[in-house]
């Protein structure tokens, strides 16, 4: 009984050290309790956590790499008891040899780095001054208005959190994470979800194919119980160059593209196949002169699905009678989105290159495409 009642005060000083940010003085603590309950997740990740911390504070790269090797093991145990946190799955990927911080390049990289070590010190004075001054001597700095953001919400600072965070955006609206950590910051502090939702949907305006632009938005509609889902759009055939010859184009259509009494308006994808054909074929090299092989353009599919809406308007089919694909392609032409949903939604590599420059002539509309086709439910 005297060891459980001895574990139970260790775990609440660990807890109360590592909320108030002195993960390095936390670690021992959760040390031990990781070797005491090894098939506690919590105990795993947080142990993780602390050794990064101290990896943080050291100067010696043999101490750094051994600390850097236990993090990764222990998050990685923790992932394997069922720990989902993206924070947890990005610490079991690390590479110990990589260095913590990057040696500072700058001033501003070398109070950059002061105040990391003062932040894992749970010095957050000092790191929040380090880190003003970091933005100030290196405008271009992206990571000291957005970890000064960081510092001010972990004071529970929030109008102090936003003015860095939109400081970081200023520097580079197309990186997601300042726009994460806003939101993430207004979910936390408790008031309003609908703009915490705003800025999750930016960061995915930011940065679509990176993974951890979703997770904010990801757990916002866990937490409003929100439904996030994409509209459903199933291409009934398939375009593909002979790889024997690729200047003879195959078209293979389904059945369903045809049955104009099963599935009225469906005669409409064939006009997306035949498009699709002809850029495959010559169309794109016309439209791309610059670019020497073919790819799947946004150009190209945009043409193909625009296609298929002008057929079925063309048909004078009920929106009723149609299926929930052409109902889908319907809904996003008369909203002048499909762009967007072949960007966000339906991108491949190819059609990825294309979205930097529509995001810089369509940041808003393809937020709106989000809220309006993405995010069902939670607050209005």
């Amino acid at each position: 009984m005297g060891t459980i009642f001895a574990q139970q005060d260790e775990a609440a000083r660990a807890n109360v050290l590592y909320s108030s940010g002195k993960r390095v003085d936390a670690l021992p603590l959760y040390e031990s309790l990781a070797a005491a309950h090894p098939k506690e997740m919590f105990y795993a990740e947080r142990l993780a956590d602390c050794l990064g911390a101290a990896a943080a504070q050291s100067t010696d790269p043999a101490v750094v790499k051994a600390l850097r090797i236990r993090e990764r093991d222990a998050a990685k145990r923790a992932v394997e008891l069922g720990d989902t946190a993206e924070f947890v799955k990005m610490m079991a990927n690390i590479d110990p040899d990589a260095p913590v911080m990057i040696a500072p390049a700058s001033p501003g990289g070398a109070l950059l780095q002061e105040a990391e070590k003062a932040f894992t010190a749970g010095d957050f004075q000092t790191a929040m001054t380090k880190y003003m001054a970091a933005a100030d001597a290196d405008p271009k700095l992206y990571e000291a208005p957005l970890y000064a953001g960081d510092t001010a919400f972990t004071q529970h600072d929030l109008p102090t959190a936003a003015h860095w965070f939109a400081r970081a955006i200023a520097v580079d609206p197309n990186r997601e994470t300042a726009y994460r950590y806003w939101g993430d910051a207004i979910m936390k502090d408790g008031n309003d979800a609908s703009a915490a939702r705003e800025k999750f949907i930016d960061a995915i305006v930011a940065d679509p194919y990176n993974r951890l632009a979703w997770q904010g938005l990801k757990q916002w509609a866990q937490i409003e119980k929100a439904v996030l889902q994409t509209p459903k759009i199933s291409y009934p055939g398939e375009v593909s160059a002979d790889p024997k010859n690729p200047k003879n184009i195959n078209i293979k259509i389904y059945a369903s593209a045809t049955d104009e009494k099963a599935h009225p308006g469906s005669s409409a994808w064939l006009m997306y196949s035949l498009v699709r054909a002809s850029y495959q074929g010559d169309a794109f090299k016309k439209n791309f002169p610059g670019e020497q092989h073919y790819r799947h353009s946004l150009m190209e599919e945009s043409a193909a699905l625009n296609a298929v809406a002008e057929g079925v308007r063309n048909h004078n089919v009920k929106t009723s009678d149609l299926d929930e694909s052409l109902r889908a392609v319907m809904d996003l032409h008369d909203a002048g989105m499909i762009d967007c949903f072949i960007l966000i939604s339906g991108a491949d590599a190819g059609i990825a290159q294309d979205y930097p420059a529509y995001r810089q002539q369509h940041r808003r509309l393809l937020h709106d495409y989000l809220s309006r086709f993405v995010v069902h439910g939670g607050v209005n």
